[in-house]
């Protein structure tokens, strides 16, 4: 059984946050036992569960350790610490790469991750990732991360440009045409982002987060029962991951099924309990339910403890009815997103 990947409380990578594992094949390897366990991380990693990024820690670890000159597998080590949450070891990681070869695209696009998510500086965060861009213009992936900088500082166009350009890259990867699906609905053209997510459920039926998006653009929408039919197919392929609960939560707060709504909140606010990062999600079901303070203290947790889903908070719809409050004010610009264009 398939599952979200977790960083973030798994919501980044279902926007498409990852460094295309192709980067491995043109990496250069040295003879031995640190190429074997660098390509061991490199699978891994493509994997995205979580269970097996852990797994791709520790090859790459390993791969260190037997060549400590082995740039590429600093960079491997980089972003796999990024996706679990670590990241000062993250930025450790992409540093120590970096030092052993500044041309390393992928250690550019960690460091821009980091700076995004973790610093919350956004202008060090572009100039890494189009550093990443102009040493690597040919990824896909990368514009993708790139693309959701501009998103989350209001330039929804130009995100999805670059979107378009990563689709151009590489046509037949599932996940490079919903990483459009999301530029799309981010930037709330609803019916677009389904077009290409259902392009990408074609290219690979697997892509759970394609599906979740479906639903999520249907219930902006008002359709809620096809945003049902989406949640439940992705509810195959993902059964326990907490932003599916909270989606359907958000859903049934709007539709009226508020005893539904408020067990789930329940269920959330209990695995936060257990280190998930769940609290921005949690804020979405209050703010349906009209409970703006309830709504605002769960954003301001979100934003205390750098959650990485919080990066789109400048342009997240389920937040609309908060933009008035100046505590809502106050977070935008402890995040440093308060001087940038809004949608």
């Amino acid at each position: 059984m398939r599952k979200f990947a977790i960083c973030a409380g798994s919501a980044l990578l279902i926007a498409g946050f990852q460094i295309s594992s192709a980067a491995a094949a043109s990496d250069p390897e040295p003879p031995g036992p640190a190429a074997e366990a660098y390509a061991k991380g490199r699978e891994l990693l493509a994997r995205r569960t979580a269970d097996d990024i852990r797994d791709a820690v520790d090859a790459f670890e390993r791969a260190t350790e037997a060549d400590a000159t082995f740039a590429p597998a600093h960079a491997g080590l980089a972003e796999a610490r990024a996706l679990l949450y670590d990241y000062p070891g993250a930025r450790d990681a992409a540093r120590r790469a970096l030092e052993l070869d500044e041309r390393l695209a992928s250690a550019h696009a960690v460091l821009g991750f980091v700076k995004m998510h973790d610093e919350r500086d956004w202008a060090g965060a572009e100039t890494e990732l189009r550093r990443s861009l102009e040493l690597d213009p040919q990824k896909a992936t990368p514009r993708l991360w790139y693309a959701i900088l501009l998103e989350a500082t209001g330039r929804a166009d130009e995100a999805v440009g670059e979107a378009r350009r990563a689709v151009e890259l590489e046509p037949k990867d599932a996940r490079v045409r919903a990483g459009l699906g999301y530029r799309l609905f981010w930037a709330r053209r609803y019916d677009e982002a389904v077009t290409e997510l259902t392009a990408a459920l074609k290219l690979d039926p697997t892509v759970d987060t394609a599906q979740y998006f479906i639903g999520r653009a249907r219930v902006q929408q008002g359709r809620f029962k096809e945003a049902r039919a989406a949640f439940a197919h992705t509810r195959e392929l993902s059964p326990r991951d907490g932003n599916l609960i909270s989606a359907e939560a958000y859903l049934n707060a709007l539709s009226g099924k508020r005893t539904q709504a408020e067990k789930a909140i329940t269920q959330l606010e209990r695995l936060t309990t257990q280190g998930m990062r769940y609290s921005s999600q949690i804020a979405g079901i209050y703010a349906a339910l009209g409970n703006k303070d309830a709504a605002l203290r769960w954003l301001e947790r979100a934003e205390a403890q750098r959650e990485g889903a919080l990066v789109w908070l400048k342009v997240d719809p389920r937040f609309d009815s908060l933009r008035g409050e100046p505590r809502f004010a106050e977070i935008l610009r402890n995040m440093g997103l308060a001087g940038n264009t809004a949608l």
